[in-house]
Order: C-alpha cells, then structure tokens, then sequence
C-alpha cells in the first residue's frame, strides 16, 4: 500500500510542478528533502495511508464475472467427472477379463485328471475272481430186497406203507454241499427233514463205532426182517467199511441207502475177511 501512495503522490507532484513551471524534478525532491528535515515524522504515529475505496460501479464488475466464472468451472467439473468414470470402467472390465483367463485352464486340468482315475477301478473289479461253482452230490433210499424176501419182513410192516412196491422210499435228489465237511449223515438228515421221512438214530457217543449208526428209516429197522437185517449205505457204488458221520463227500457224489437181510451179501457186498 506504501509504493502506491508513493507512486500516487509523485503523480501529483508532477502535475503541480507542471502547473507551477518547474523546470525539473530535482528541484522538487529537494524541496520536498527541505520540508522532510523540518518537520520530520514521528515514529510513534507512523502515517496510514487513507483507503482507497473503489468506487460502485468497479465492484459490481468484478462481482459479476465471479458470479459467472463459478457455474462454469462446477459445470465442467461436473462434465469431467463421467468422463472419468467412463474411461476406468472398461480398464476394471478388462482386468476381470485378465483375472479369469488363468481360472478357466487351471479347471479343465483338473476335470481331466478325474476321469483318469476311474477306469483303474473298473479295472480292479474286472480282476475279481468269479463265484466258485455249487458243489452237489445225490442221495436215494431203497428197499429192493424186502420185496423178494417178502416173508421175512414183521408181518406188522408187510404194508405198501412202509415197504412200496417200487421199492423206493426216496428216489434220487440232488442237494448242495454246504461246506467242505458234509458228510453223509448230513446229507441223510437234509433228505429225511425234508420229504417227512421217520429216521431214527443212534449218536457217535451211544456205540462202539464212534460213528452216528442208522436204527430205523420209514419204520424199518435192523432186525426187522431177521437177526441180519439192517440198514446200509454206498457211495459211487462202493460199502465204505465206517460210520456215515465219517465219510466226507465231494462234488458229484451218488448215495444211495439199502435195507439189508443178510448183512449186505444180498446187496452184493460182502465183508472183508469172507
């Protein structure tokens, strides 16, 4: 503010000492150096320069290009601002686009390795071993012989009901072997339970043979029809020389039960030693 009312004086200096015909500004400066050593200023109340008030109609032009200036610049602010927004959208659109790219081979790796892990396990139930084949053997019961030995049979059982004119009492049936231990007797007892045939027995426990001995099938029993009748069993065709509870059967077996009168010879078998 001091330069400008510096700059403002010597502007009115010049114009008086143009005024009152001076010939030079030094002679002013040194009139105004003499005027200064008279009458110095005081320190203590330095001079203030008097406002310069602008006058009404200054104000009101600079009031209104601020008015005017304003609205401008928010509107291109606010045309800026989509803009910007428009052009960053497509960059995260693309980085998304980037990102998924490595997903998308990363999963087909992965469902391909599946696949590959399930024809080895078809593989391995292929490799199973098959079901073993049933085992079977045959069993029959027969009383051939009481039918020409007629007379020496109880004449309490001379009856179609217990000794049948075909002479058999069991034609032969096949049955499964249910383990690798059946025996005859197992055999014999499936059979009798079965077809409701009378069986009674004697346990391995209850005699000298240590073997289950056969009493009485279909209610003929041993000394039925004299003091050498009796029951007996063939396997194949052959008189085992043991008890039934004794012979283990294989696959393919043929049994076959025959009531005896004269201690198997009418059968056809005949005792070791005779």
């Amino acid at each position: 503010m001091k330069k400008t009312v510096h700059v403002l004086l010597l502007t009115l200096v010049v114009i008086f000492l143009a005024a009152c015909g001076l010939q030079s500004v030094e002679e002013f400066e040194k009139m105004q150096e003499e005027e200064q050593s008279i009458t110095p200023p005081s320190p203590s109340q330095p001079e203030e320069p008097e406002p310069i008030e602008p006058e009404p109609a200054e104000q009101e032009e600079v009031k209104e290009p601020a008015k005017e200036e304003q609205p401008k610049e928010q509107v291109k602010e606010q045309k800026t601002q989509p803009e910007t927004q428009k052009e960053e959208k497509p960059v995260t659109e693309k980085k998304q686009e980037v990102t998924k790219t490595p997903s998308t081979k990363i999963e087909p790796n992965n469902q391909t390795k599946q696949p590959a892990e399930k024809p080895k396990e078809k593989k391995v139930e292929k490799t199973q071993e098959p079901a073993p084949q049933k085992r079977t053997v045959t069993i029959a019961i027969r009383v051939d012989t009481l039918l020409q030995h007629w007379d020496l049979l109880d004449p309490a059982l001379q009856s179609e009901k217990y000794v049948p004119k075909s002479g058999v009492i069991l034609k032969p049936t096949t049955y499964e072997l249910l383990s690798e231990n059946d025996t005859v007797w197992d055999i014999l007892q499936r059979a009798t339970k079965e077809h409701k045939i009378q069986m009674e027995y004697q346990g391995a426990n209850e005699n000298i043979y240590s073997s289950v001995y056969i009493e009485g099938i279909n209610h003929l029993y041993e000394f039925s029809a004299g003091e050498l009748s009796g029951w007996m069993y063939n396997v194949n065709g052959v008189f085992p020389n043991y008890g039934c509870s004794q012979y283990v059967l294989q696959d393919g077996d043929v049994i076959e039960w025959h009531y005896t009168v004269d201690l198997g010879r009418d059968l056809g078998h005949y005792w070791a030693g005779e």
